[in-house]
């Protein structure tokens, strides 16, 4: 019996034993870690880059901490004000994940994590996690690697003007319908994409409107591809005709092709429809002149196109222009039954209230009582009522333009957001029945208020695509490098600024884009340009504000500083809180600069 109590007292004591070298081997591994290893971050002070906050993280380590029995990891994490921790990533040195620099393993990796405005002033952290063969871990102290968020990006200005469909008065009759039909490069298939209209050609044929005349004109686009693909237009051409009459022999009651008259054209070789689009385009008007002098000189059709190459202007043209080409245009002429002139507005109420038939009154009627009344709430339900009866893009789009009104005036962030949900259904809907820039503008800032950065770039692109009034254009090339520009996409900015024009927030873009790229120099001459047209801008004074701190130019920083306080007091506190100024927070010139007052 002492002989089984002498054993069983061994083995405890040898249990204990290894439990404490295993103990002082987590800590022995621990204070080696947090003495010699180390750990950066870049950039030093973070900043945001479109809606994450994007950093990089190298750790070096002691030689010979790792042990082929224990893993050593660093864990990086974001500490906001109130001490709450959100995991960023990381570092585990395991065998085959790092390299050796100097003999001392060696690792680095990117990461980035989602930017909310509580985060400004947290602190990123490090702590090294060792952890031995039975799971048993021992932390090392943390470490601070970043200090706070600079959020300067969020400077952005955007126009974000969509508007109302032009509005009818009572005795507007209808005219031919128009539906120019999309083909992909060099291809003469029929598809169901987005934008290609194919769908809403469908509708009208099922609508059964009677149709007098059905005009088919297709062509190509002046490139290679397109020009030497054999009877490219024609085939277009053939393959819609074909779509219609088999559409109208099956599902037809109040039409029949007989009783059409169909009259299908192409147009090959030709230059008039580009140059059109030329004319509509956000191009400056030198390159439009080059782009003319080419098509009206000499040579052969494929010698200018490849003249064209050669320009500046080509890349537009390729991305914007010959797309938009590649089409058969589709003009439906068909009857409507004229109306008499009712008492438009009692009567749209009385339709709302479902006191009178839907179709007591028009499309063009129905929107046209919309305009008699300032409350949006009516506006709404009289263009929903407009819609559901007739789903013509003039009540789709101003329907969508309502809920947009609405999303703008709303402080509460959920309804706010499905406000802008409703707003984007009724605006793709109004841009697919009429696509025109306007309206694919229109689609395209509802998204990028709603924040879907993709779905709102596709948008603005087929907004240019489309070619239109250049003040339009414009603002679609402004709002689209404004996009650009909050989802860090540099580069593309930089192109969509130089067809954006001279207005307000295209010029503060730019500024502020030469910033975030670090030419302060050339953003603080763009900045003074501005505010020569805009002395009293508060935005602009602050910006400039920034590039003074971040060039390291005091007196720069506080005279703008002061100026855009003066304007807008509220900044006082901004500036306070903004790391840019950091360095400068216990100077007197920046003391000074928050004291004045209007």
């Amino acid at each position: 019996m002492p002989l089984v109590f002498s054993r069983s007292l061994s083995a405890f004591s040898l249990f204990l034993a290894l439990l404490s070298i295993t103990g002082c081997t987590l800590s022995r591994m621990a204070r080696k870690a947090e003495k010699e290893q180390i750990i950066t971050a870049q950039p030093e002070v973070l900043m945001i880059r479109g809606n994450q906050v994007p950093v990089e993280v190298q750790a070096q380590l002691p030689k010979n901490l790792l042990n082929n029995d224990y893993r050593y990891g660093i864990r990086i994490y974001y500490k906001g004000t109130k001490g709450i921790e959100e995991h960023v990533g990381s570092l585990g040195f395991d065998f085959g994940n790092y390299n050796f620099v100097e003999g001392k393993p060696t690792m680095m990796s990117s990461f980035a994590f989602p930017y909310s405005p509580s985060k400004i002033t947290g602190q990123l952290m490090a702590q090294g996690v060792i952890t031995d063969p039975k799971g048993r871990k021992k932390y090392t102290k943390a470490k601070v690697l970043a200090q706070g968020i600079i959020t300067t990006p969020t400077l952005i200005q955007t126009v974000h003007a969509p508007a109302y469909a032009p509005e009818p008065v009572k005795s507007d009759s209808a005219g031919p319908l128009r539906f120019p039909i999309y083909f992909d490069q060099g291809l003469a298939t029929l598809r169901q994409g987005y934008g290609t209209n194919l769908q809403l050609l469908d509708e009208f044929i099922k609508s059964n409107q009677k149709t007098t005349k059905i005009e088919i004109v297709a062509m190509h686009s002046p490139d290679q591809m397109e020009t030497s693909t054999r009877n490219l237009a024609t085939r277009r051409a053939v393959a819609v005709e074909r779509f219609i009459k088999q559409k109208i022999d099956t599902e037809g009651y109040n039409n029949t092709v007989s009783d059409i008259n169909f009259d299908v054209r192409t147009v090959q070789n030709n230059w008039q429809a580009m140059l059109g689009r030329v004319q509509s385009s956000a191009l400056p008007e030198e390159q439009k002149q080059q782009i003319l002098a080419i098509v009206n000189g000499p040579g052969s059709f494929s010698e200018k196109e490849e003249k064209l190459q050669a320009l500046p202007a080509y890349d537009y043209l390729e991305t914007y222009v010959y797309p938009v080409l590649r089409f058969a245009e589709v003009t439906v002429d068909s009857k409507t039954n004229p109306k008499r002139d009712y008492e438009v507005y009692l009567l749209a109420k009385k339709i709302v209230e479902n006191r009178a038939n839907a179709d007591a009154l028009t499309a063009e009627e129905m929107r046209y009582a919309a305009t008699l009344t300032p409350l949006l709430a009516e506006k709404r339900r009289i263009y929903e009522s407009a819609v559901e009866t007739y789903m013509g893009w003039q009540s789709l789009n101003n329907l969508g333009m309502v809920f947009f009104e609405q999303a703008q005036k709303e402080i509460r962030p959920k309804v706010k957001q499905a406000l802008l949900e409703k707003a984007i259904l009724n605006l793709r809907y109004a841009a697919h029945r009429k696509p025109e820039a306007q309206q694919f503008y229109n689609l395209a800032v509802a998204h990028h208020q709603h924040g879907d950065p993709l779905e709102a770039l596709q948008s603005y692109d087929y907004a240019i695509r489309l070619g239109g009034p250049l003040p339009v254009l414009q603002q679609v090339f402004t709002d689209k490098a404004a996009l650009e520009l909050s989802i860090g996409q540099y580069d593309d900015a930089v192109r969509s600024l130089s067809f954006a024009g001279t207005g307000y927030a295209a010029q503060f873009n730019m500024a502020l884009l030469y910033f975030l790229k670090e030419n302060y120099e050339g953003a603080a001459e763009l900045g003074q340009k501005l505010l020569a047209t805009y002395p009293q801008d508060a935005n602009a004074h602050y910006l400039m504000a920034v590039i003074g701190a971040r060039s390291q130019k005091e007196e720069l920083m506080a005279q703008h500083l002061r100026e855009a306080i003066k304007v807008q007091p509220t900044l006082a506190g901004k500036a306070i809180e903004d790391l840019e100024f950091r360095k400068y927070h216990k100077t007197t010139a920046f003391a000074d600069a928050l004291k004045q007052k209007r």
